[in-house]
């Protein structure tokens, strides 16, 4: 059984990776909390920076996928997309 991948649902892909990539981001904000709690002033602004991980990577994320997704549909629509070869396997 052969199947193609025509177009990528931007939305509900994205709304995934960015619950995917929430959890990395509280890394990197315990992370800048640390940095923070240290009381040097060169590390304020990457404590900062860090402390807000979880929505700039999440945003970033997000609209790199957008991106990328958009492309692939348009390309998808002219030329076709990927094409999977699937077999069914009996119990």
């Amino acid at each position: 059984m052969r199947t193609q991948i025509t177009r990528i649902s931007l939305y509900q892909n994205a709304k995934m990776l960015c619950f995917i990539y929430l959890p990395i981001g509280v890394i990197y904000s315990f992370i800048g909390v640390a940095f923070l709690l240290m009381d040097i002033e060169y590390l304020k602004v990457t404590g900062y920076i860090f402390l807000l991980a979880p929505f700039w990577l999440s945003l970033t994320v997000v609209g790199a996928h957008y991106f990328v997704a958009t492309i692939y549909n348009y390309l998808a629509s002219k030329i076709g997309g990927f094409e999977f070869e699937f077999t069914e396997i009996k119990d």
